[in-house]
């Protein structure tokens, strides 16, 4: 069977409990509902907006933003309902001296004997400040920065001014923090800006003093804006070693000119770009050529020619001291080149040498530019914090009132529909327990075939339960549902053995009342009906039951065979109305145990069974008697009556566990009294026979034997 038609099962099966919780619930909310004090809320709506976070670009940092969020308002949340805000509350609407506050909490009564004194204001504070963070209610409004504050208190006007009281608190003691907070930065960053402007003027002086003493002279040194660093510093060493090395290079290019135009010294002289020169050889041409001409018109003595020719001799004199001394200019020149160029190699030598005295004290420098730059770059970065945080926040608050407390015209509790549907799943949760506790209880066979597992039992038939006064009838009635199910039970019979139903067989029970006696008659009659002869022993000689059921008076059966009477047809006789033979039980013996053990009891079955295809006992329950294992002895097998109403699946095992020690065969479980309640389980009964069945002995016992 499902599990969810097992729980309806289980709960039709209780339905008394389920209807007693259900009402029992309802009743005390409703009872509670009509005892409770109206309550009336005030609500107030506030804005908390966190801190803008910085845009960047880094992974992970949305989700670390978002984290800080969550965590910030959940700490927003918890300060709303802190003690110390209930504290503040109080002093601040002087509660201790409202009294209507004081009236509706009972506070004044509590605290009798006039003026309260030190101790008992103590006392009343600490219980304004209990009762405050119990009527509190803080509700973040979802996918929002908004916070509703509710106060619920028998006075509609007081919830209103404790709700405004909280919120004014909140929103001044985040001021508070706030100013607090920001003081406490800047005293720690006035300190530590103090002690950083102390170490940068140390190490400022300590670089100056060691520059000094070293002789390096920086210029053209700068600080770069974003790394706080010097950098481009240079010193006069390395300026005058860039300055000489230029003028050497201009010096070597001169004394390089002036040794060429040396060499070439004639040319140079005879250059026409010499203006001197030139005009003086232009007009000896001239004069060489009238001298040429003259000559050769005249002869050489003529005395033009020969003024020509003093004229001529002047012009190359001319011409041969222009050309020296432009000679000697040259060779002047050379020489002041190469003087230049040998003053300032030594000048480059001696300065590089310096200089590279001063690289080396540099490194100790730059140690100490270090330092100057990491204490100045410490300094301005906390000097501009100092700054921020005297400018942000003065003056703002980051919680805004978005909607005052009003009071309420209308009380908020008690909900009486809500108070009966709590009842009603208390009820339904109460009910659920208890099902589930008798569930666990009940013992009982709800399905016949569990006797399989539970026992280890084959079913061999299962018997609706009927009234007693109604059990011949049916009993009779081939149509009726009894009748089928013993007739069924006698088929399930035929096949347990190689030679169909085993001959001599008997029926027991764990205790008394289960209806073995009612089906050990039943299946006597079934068995006749299929032209059997049949004989039903009655063997529960200490408390016997088929003389009941046939209303015949029990004179003279079994017990007086088992002590020596041995005209076996005088204990027989036959009822008409269900055609089989029985055997009374007869008077009980006071020992009945010592007569069952005797071979008596075997050599009665050996005889019957002459004469009957079958022979059927109704034996003695199985605990507290030794009867039916030793009954057990004496017929082939055992069928094992069990009650579906039983609560004692315990007992049976210990029943069953007797019979298998005496090696009794046992063939199955006939499961009796199978009800509506069974019925819902699938193998109940219907067509009204589901009530009771027995009679004669089983009527003492409510229809059961």
């Amino acid at each position: 069977m499902h599990m969810l038609e097992r729980a309806f099962v289980a709960v039709l099966n209780h339905k008394v409990w389920v209807a007693g919780a259900l009402l029992t619930c309802l009743s005390l909310g409703l009872i509670a509902t009509f005892l409770m004090t109206p309550l009336y809320t005030s609500t107030s709506r506030i804005e908390i907006s966190p801190q803008a976070p910085v845009e960047t670009d880094v992974e992970g940092a949305r989700e670390k933003t978002i984290a800080n969020e969550i965590a910030f308002f959940n700490t927003q949340y918890s300060l709303l309902e802190s003690r110390s805000l209930a504290a503040r509350t109080v002093r601040a609407g002087n509660l201790l001296n409202d009294k209507e506050f004081l009236a509706v909490y009972d506070l004044a009564e509590a605290e009798e004997g006039g003026t309260p004194n030190s101790a008992q204001r103590t006392r009343m504070a600490e219980r304004a400040e209990k009762i405050l963070l119990d009527a509190v209610s803080i509700s973040p409004v979802r996918q929002s920065s908004l916070v509703d504050i509710s106060f619920s208190t028998p006075s509609p006007g007081l919830s209103a001014k404790l709700t405004n009281l909280w919120v004014q608190q909140f929103v001044a003691s985040n001021l508070d923090r706030r100013f607090a907070a920001t003081s406490d930065a800047r005293k720690f960053l006035e300190q530590r800006i103090t002690s950083l402007r102390r170490n940068l003027e140390d190490s400022e002086r300590e670089l100056i003093t060691y520059a000094t003493n070293s002789g390096i002279i920086t210029i053209e040194g700068r600080v770069d804006p974003v790394s706080g660093r010097t950098v481009s510093e240079r010193t006069l060493a390395s300026t005058d070693v860039e300055k000489i090395s230029e003028a050497l290079a201009k010096a070597r290019d001169e004394r390089v000119q002036a040794e060429s135009q040396l060499n070439n010294s004639t040319s140079a002289a005879d250059s026409w770009s010499n203006n001197a020169v030139s005009g003086l050889r232009q007009k000896r041409a001239e004069l060489s050529a009238d001298v040429a001409r003259l000559s050769a018109i005249y002869g050489d003595e003529y005395p033009e020619l020969l003024s020509k020719k003093e004229q001529l001799a002047t012009l190359t004199r001319s011409i041969e001291a222009e050309t020296g001394r432009a000679r000697n200019i040259n060779r002047e020149t050379y020489s002041a080149a190469v003087k230049r160029e040998n003053d300032l190699v030594g000048e480059l030598d001696k300065i590089t040498g310096k200089y590279r005295d001063q690289q080396r004290r540099s490194i100790e420098y730059a140690i100490l530019q270090r330092e100057v730059d990491t204490n100045r770059q410490l300094y301005d970065g906390l000097l501009q914090r100092y700054k921020e945080i005297g400018a942000a926040g003065v003056g703002t608050n980051n919680i805004s009132v978005v909607d005052t407390g009003m009071p309420s015209r209308k009380p908020s509790s008690p909900n009486l529909f809500l108070n009966l549907a709590l009842s009603l799943l208390a009820g339904l949760g109460l009910a659920a327990a208890l099902v589930f506790l008798l569930e666990q209880l009940d013992q009982s066979i709800r399905d016949p075939s569990e006797v399989i597992d539970r026992f280890g039992l084959p079913l061999l038939g299962s018997i609706p339960k009927v009234e007693a006064n109604d059990f011949e009838e049916l009993l009779l009635d081939k149509k009726s549902m009894v009748y089928e199910a013993y007739l069924a039970a006698q088929t399930n019979l035929t096949f347990l053995t190689n030679h169909g139903a085993p001959r001599s067989f008997m029926l027991t029970s764990t205790r008394p009342a289960e209806g073995k006696s009612s089906s050990a008659l039943s299946l006597a009659s079934v068995f006749s009906q299929t032209d059997k002869r049949i004989i039903l022993i009655d063997a529960d000689i200490r408390s016997p039951s088929l003389n009941e059921m046939l209303e015949i008076d029990n004179k003279i059966g079994l017990s007086n065979y088992l002590t020596g009477f041995d005209d076996i047809s005088a204990l027989v006789e036959t009822s008409p109305d269900f055609g089989f033979d029985y055997m009374l039980a007869g008077p009980m013996p006071p020992n009945a145990a010592e007569l069952f053990s005797s071979a008596r009891l075997g050599q009665l079955i050996d005889v019957l069974l002459r004469d009957y295809d079958h022979v059927i006992l109704d034996a003695p329950p199985v605990l507290g008697l030794a009867d039916a294992p030793l009954l057990a002895r004496a017929v082939e097998g055992v069928m094992f009556t069990i009650d579906a109403s039983s609560n004692s699946s315990r007992a049976i095992k210990s029943a069953l566990a007797r019979l298998r020690q005496t090696g009794a065969q046992i063939y199955g479980a006939l499961v009796t009294k199978v009800g509506r309640r069974n019925e819902i389980y699938g193998y109940g009964y219907g067509y009204g026979y589901g009530y009771g069945y027995g009679y004669g002995a089983d009527k003492k016992n409510g229809g059961e034997g």
